[in-house]
């Protein structure tokens, strides 16, 4: 095993705050995250003192968008992302317009950073040139800077890699879900230049739970997670350590997507990329994608 350091001393600065669990009960273990006007504020202002300046959310995220719109972002880059394209629209043009004014109002921004397509089949479907197009119309009425697309099927990523040119892609990536490594689709991407942003890197936080609170659902893959822990207390290292271990190793990557609830997880994070090394599990993945994909839990 190799215990040296990240030589990172612009590490922090990838890091990029998720709001999905600012109202839904995010995550395996469905805790109660909608925070207060006083919480959401001071977890906004510890993020602007050590400089993570990325937030990503969502116009689909409950109020989110408002509840943190409501705070001054002049010094923060918000990524937001499109719902689902409705099967009966007729003017998709009018209709990204009218989600990115509604996001831009509600951010009270002029400008978003970039927008990421949610539903990355809207983008292989039949109305695929369309919203491609609308998408390219934002960039010109200079509403975005970047057009993205968030993926879950890697055999969708493919087709929208060939087809159209994006400057952003959203993937899962952690311990288990290794397949943005393990296919080579880092290299791929870099490749044409597109910005990485990977998420879900504590497998909404089942890469994190006690063993013993692991739901019932997941216990036909037991001896996966014993490996796991007994890996975490061979190496002396902690569940957080290993997971962003893992990520950060991996330096195509742009940014990295964690969400918290409170100050205290923040500073966990934060002190945990500083201590940073290259040490974590090589041969504990799966390809399961009951497991590691949480759409079909």
């Amino acid at each position: 095993m190799i215990h040296n350091k990240h030589n990172k001393p612009k590490l922090i600065s990838k890091l990029c705050f998720g709001t999905a669990n600012f109202a839904n009960n995010y995550g395996i273990l469905k805790k109660k995250n909608n925070l207060s006007k006083k919480k959401i504020k001071n977890i906004l202002e510890l993020l602007k003192k050590n400089k993570i300046s990325n937030i990503d959310t969502a116009i689909f995220y409950k109020n989110v968008e408002k509840k943190i719109g409501h705070f001054n972002l002049k010094n923060f880059s918000i990524f937001t992302k499109l719902p689902k394209l409705p099967k009966k629209c007729t003017d998709i043009k009018k209709w990204s317009l009218m989600n990115i004014n509604h996001s831009l109002n509600n951010l009270n921004k002029k400008r978003l950073p970039g927008v990421f397509i949610h539903h990355s089949e809207d983008l292989i479907g039949k109305n695929k040139i369309k919203l491609y197009e609308a998408l390219l119309s934002l960039k010109k009425k200079k509403l975005i800077n970047k057009i993205g697309v968030s993926i879950y099927n890697f055999n969708t990523l493919d087709k929208i890699l060939d087809e159209f040119k994006v400057d952003m892609i959203q993937v899962p990536f952690n311990i288990l879900d290794r397949r943005l490594a393990t296919k080579n689709y880092l290299n791929k991407i870099k490749k044409k230049k597109i910005q990485i942003h990977v998420r879900s890197i504590f497998l909404q936080g089942i890469l994190l739970a006690n063993i013993k609170k692991i739901p019932k659902k997941f216990l036909k893959w037991k001896n996966l997670f014993k490996s796991w822990h007994a890996w975490l207390e061979k190496n002396k290292l902690s569940k957080l350590q290993a997971c962003l271990n893992f990520i950060l190793s991996f330096k195509q990557i742009d940014v990295i997507i964690f969400g918290a609830c409170s100050k205290m997880q923040i500073k966990q994070i934060i002190n945990t990329v500083n201590q940073s090394t290259k040490l974590y599990p090589k041969n504990i993945i799966s390809n399961n994608l009951k497991l590691i994909d949480p759409r079909q839990w």
